[in-house]
């Protein structure tokens, strides 16, 4: 019995949320085991999208206007920071990309209103969202 298990040091102010964590991993095993059926992941579709943009504070509806000003096109970091007057520029936008991530991942199922990738000729990421999402996100409100 003891081999199937792994001990391993984590900081105490961890411990509460390793415990959560577990317990999910728990509950998505029974579930597994009970044979009831998975539940589906959604798509990126118009209501999540105006759900991330209404959950977000004014720096990310910045972020997804600009994007949405320019429909299916490649914009570098540096572009949007300089298109978003970052005052740390790519350093603040990496900054935001990151919260904005950490957010889909537990509110959105890992879902991003935006591609991204890295330009290995520029040595830079760049940021594209799909018409479609654009046309959704230029439809709501500004605050």
């Amino acid at each position: 019995m003891a081999e199937d298990f792994e001990y391993i040091p984590v900081r105490h102010e961890w411990i509460d949320k390793v415990y959560a964590y577990l317990g999910e991993l728990a509950r998505d095993e029974s579930a597994d085991a009970s044979g009831s059926a998975p539940q589906s992941i959604p798509s990126l579709d118009q209501d999540l999208v105006q759900r991330m943009y209404s959950e977000s504070y004014e720096p990310h509806k910045r972020l997804l206007r600009l994007l949405a000003d320019h429909p299916d096109e490649w914009l570098y970091s540096r572009q949007i920071a300089d298109g978003l007057k970052l005052e740390h520029g790519s350093k603040s936008l990496a900054g935001m990309l990151g919260a904005f991530g950490r957010r889909a991942k537990h509110r959105y199922h890992h879902l991003l209103p935006w591609r991204s990738e890295w330009d290995p000729a520029k040595e830079e990421m760049r940021h594209q969202m799909s018409a479609e999402v654009a046309t959704w996100v230029r439809a709501l409100p500004r605050d």
